[in-house]
């Protein structure tokens, strides 16, 4: 439920100038945070019927006049030029603009370029992506077949919100040391170099169960027990120091500069999982590990 109205404090009143946008901005969040998490059209309705009860039965209002003539209501940070606060869409042509900008900006600096086909329903997944990596400690889990365009459609989401995307190259002598490597580079780039980060790691990725259970501690607690020995602690503490000192921590006290740290690692790293549905390995990872389940779930 907080996650409602987090989201719905990142609009600014210039995006709610009345009650009936407001009401319009609280039923895009209900949809985003509840509608997001069910995987067929059935339950989908059956939400859909209950906005509109409760609206009309609270509220006095009507879902459909609130909602306007658009059968979709999106929110994202990028729905025109210039523009970076939260606020709907009322242009999809000037938002798809956007997005195909941040696309040949993607493919101007990266190697690996992106052939992507923008239609509505792909940017529609951009703007529910960005809207979860854009919140404090928001994170999601996106399911589908592979090749629907799950992790392109994050690095694009990501480079949008001009944020890091941090992956994982698998090869054949990659193990756990390669990976708790990977995990040290991680947590230096969101909780050292303070820098907002997303971590984005697929089902095809996963080589042990391991790799599941320290992505569900990263989501539980923000850290991986033993992750670092105590050298690279200490040189994370003195990298650290000046901001800390800045926040008023106290920098002679290991335990409350290693919250900090940690703090701020949570605050700037966001997991995206791309996961596909198909087989018994995705139930059997869900009833494992239950905290995959609480990241936002994307249906693709």
């Amino acid at each position: 439920v907080a996650k409602v109205f987090q989201g719905m404090l990142a609009a600014s009143k210039e995006s709610c100038p009345d009650d009936e946008s407001f009401l319009r901005l609280w039923g895009h969040e209900t949809v985003r945070v509840f509608q997001d998490r069910l995987i067929d059209d059935h339950d989908r309705s059956w939400f859909e019927e209950q906005l509109s009860q409760l609206c009309e039965k609270s509220f006095k209002r009507k879902w459909d006049k609130i909602r306007g003539d658009h059968s979709t209501t999106i929110y994202c940070h990028f729905a025109a030029r210039d523009q970076e606060h939260y606020q709907q869409v009322v242009n999809f042509e000037e938002m798809q603009g956007v997005v195909e900008e941040a696309l040949d900006d993607y493919n101007a600096i990266n190697a690996k370029k992106m052939d992507l086909v923008l239609f509505l329903n792909a940017i529609e997944h951009v703007s529910r992506i960005s809207r979860v990596i854009r919140q404090s400690r928001g994170n999601a889990l996106l399911v589908g077949v592979g090749g629907s365009g799950r992790r392109s459609l994050t690095r694009l989401a990501v480079s949008v919100a001009e944020y890091e995307v941090f992956e994982i190259a698998i090869s054949k002598v990659y193990g756990l040391s390669e990976w708790r490597d990977d995990l040290k580079n991680l947590f230096r780039l969101s909780g050292m170099e303070n820098k907002p980060t997303v971590f984005l790691f697929s089902e095809t990725q996963i080589k042990t169960e391991t790799f599941i259970e320290d992505i569900n501690n990263i989501l539980n607690t923000g850290q991986v027990p033993n992750l670092f020995l105590r050298d690279e602690l200490g040189e994370i503490m003195e990298t650290i120091a000046p901001a800390a000192k800045a926040a008023n921590v106290d920098v002679d006290n290991a335990g409350d500069m290693f919250n900090f740290f940690i703090g701020r690692a949570r605050t700037n790293m966001h997991v995206v999982l791309a996961f596909s549905p198909i087989g018994e390995s995705f139930r059997q990872r869900l009833l494992m590990f239950p905290s995959l389940v609480n990241c936002c779930t994307i249906d693709w």
